[in-house]
């Protein structure tokens, strides 16, 4: 890739720790603590109930410190005719797709998503590697602006395509 290239837009996800936790683990956690509540009232293997919980807690941990490093590592930077992307955890994990490949371009909230003003932007291309034919852009603050900007830098119409 040529480095002296222009950069036409970056987008670039935001981690919220919050919203990660109440859309991807909040009924799980209330599940353990329903469980451990009954073992308790019980008076049943209390110590395997708190083991769980506590096993748990220690995989939310692990999960947030990888989805930051996973999201301050991501960057989606826009060219005039490629968009260059890092969605993972590694630093050298750079891939590139020309405009030419991209089919369609949308974007998504969930009632969640719209409480914290995040979004999700789906890009669809025609890769042949059925993993790379959609680039999922998560954790975008303002993304129908965000979306809009896209479309322009790529030359598309702006339309409301939710």
């Amino acid at each position: 890739m040529d480095k002296k290239e222009e950069v036409k837009l970056t987008v670039k996800p935001k981690y919220n720790v919050i919203f990660s936790f109440l859309y991807n683990h909040v009924t799980t956690l209330l599940i353990i603590i329903l469980i451990l509540a009954v073992l308790i009232f019980e008076n049943q293997l209390i110590e395997y109930g708190i083991a769980i919980l506590v096993i748990y807690v220690i995989y939310l941990i692990i999960n947030v410190i990888y989805n930051k490093v996973k999201y301050r590592n991501s960057f989606y930077k826009f060219y005039s005719d490629k968009l260059v992307y890092n969605n993972k955890i590694k630093d050298d994990n750079e891939k590139e797709v020309k405009y030419t490949e991209m089919t369609q371009i949308k974007y998504g909230q969930t009632f969640l998503q719209t409480v914290f003003k995040l979004g999700t932007i789906m890009i669809y291309t025609n890769n042949k590697k059925i993993t790379q034919r959609i680039i999922f852009i998560n954790g975008v603050k303002d993304v129908k602006l965000v979306y809009e900007k896209i479309l322009k830098v790529i030359g598309e119409k702006t339309t409301d395509n939710k």
